[in-house]
This record gives C-alpha cells, sequence and structure tokens, in this order.
C-alpha cells in the first residue's frame, strides 16, 4: 500500500466506526462474525494445540516441547539459535525447554568445538522413539479435523496458505525461518 492510500486509510479509520471502517475496507478479509486470517489462524492453531496436548498428556510432554523435537525430528541436529528460529521461539525461550527435554533424555546438547558460545541440539534414541510414537496419532488427529473438506478445496487451501506464507516472509525482510 502507497504512503498516500496508507494516509488515507488512516483518515477514514479516524472518522468512522471501526465496523464500518472495516466492512468497507476489505469485506473478503473478514468472516461473518467479524473475524481476520490472523485471528481464525491462531483460533485453529489453539485448537490443534489443544487436541495435540491431549495425545501428549500420556506421555506426560507439553505441546510446546513436541515443536523442538518434531523440528529436530525433521531437520537433524541444528544449533540453538536456529532450532529456536524455526520453532518460533526466542533463544532465551529455548533454553528452560531444552534443559526439560534434555533432562528427559529426548535430546542432547552438544558445545560447538570452533565456538563454545554455540551448542548444537540433536534427538536422542529416547526422542525418536517418542516421536515414532506420538506422530501417527497427531497424523490421524489432522486427518479428522480435515472431515467433510474435499481435495479440491483443500488444494485451495494450500494456495492460499502457502501464498500468505510467501507475502509474510517478504514483509519480515529475512527475519523468518520457522518450519
Amino acid at each position: 500500500m502507497s504512503k498516500m492510500n496508507r494516509s488515507a486509510v488512516q483518515a477514514t479509520i479516524e472518522s468512522e466506526a471501526p465496523d464500518a471502517v472495516l466492512a468497507r475496507l476489505s469485506p473478503d478479509m473478514f468472516d461473518d462474525r467479524g473475524r481476520a486470517v490472523p485471528w481464525m489462524a491462531r483460533t485453529v492453531h489453539r485448537l490443534y494445540d489443544m487436541q495435540g496436548q491431549k495425545l501428549l498428556d500420556r506421555v506426560g510432554l507439553p505441546i510446546a516441547y513436541w515443536y523442538y523435537l518434531r523440528v529436530l525430528a525433521e531437520r537433524g541436529e541444528l544449533n540453538q539459535l536456529e532450532l529456536s528460529r524455526r520453532v518460533g521461539v526466542a533463544s532465551t525461550t529455548a533454553v528452560p525447554a531444552l534443559d526439560n527435554l534434555e533432562k528427559r533424555g529426548l535430546v542432547q546438547r552438544v558445545r560447538d568445538p570452533k565456538d563454545r558460545r554455540k551448542y548444537y541440539v540433536s534427538l536422542k534414541d529416547e526422542g525418536r522413539r517418542l516421536i515414532d510414537e506420538v506422530l501417527p496419532e497427531m497424523v490421524d488427529m489432522f486427518a479428522l479435523s480435515l472431515a467433510g473438506i474435499s481435495p479440491k478445496d483443500m488444494r485451495v487451501f494450500w494456495k492460499v496458505t502457502h501464498q500468505i506464507e510467501k507475502n509474510l516472509i517478504q514483509m519480515s525482510q529475512g527475519d523468518a525461518a520457522l518450519d
């Protein structure tokens, strides 16, 4: 959006009721309840987290830790900073999670011999076993969540979702490294 358009939008927002502005500016960006794409993405993500946590409760693993294990299962050994970026959390947030996962014997951290400030993180056999045990159940849960959605609609969903991802990555100017 150009600067001139941003100014016009700002002036409109300041002079009209918020609901009227949203309806007039971008009726296709909101559902019939006024929810935007980010709101729905967050809602769906939270619902997946709730269902995933039910599966992980029996192995005593918080859903937040599952993301670390999944990235490591897909990517292999990563340095701690790269892992935290791919999980989408601050590196300081990753430290206590990795401490816990390491205590449980699911991951191991090895200091980089070339740079003692860096650690590499990898799955241990028990972490791999846990992934192998729980992942099929997660996939089943995902499949059940898509009941009633045609393959054609899923292709459209993926096309749209990937375009949104591409646009947001472009907007982030290289700060995004999510899996």
